[in-house]
């Protein structure tokens, strides 16, 4: 869920499982390196 509302990651664009499975690990690349950013500017 933290992922559908910090990013907006609502639906898979892409077809097969192999595929998606990529495009959620780019979506959770995307939110750490986001949370990553966040955590080493105020720190």
């Amino acid at each position: 869920g933290i992922i559908k509302e910090v990013i907006g990651f609502r639906s898979f664009r892409l077809r097969g499982f192999e595929k998606m499975a990529g495009e959620w690990e780019l979506a959770c690349l995307a939110y750490n390196c986001k949370r990553l950013h966040k955590l080493t500017l105020f720190s």
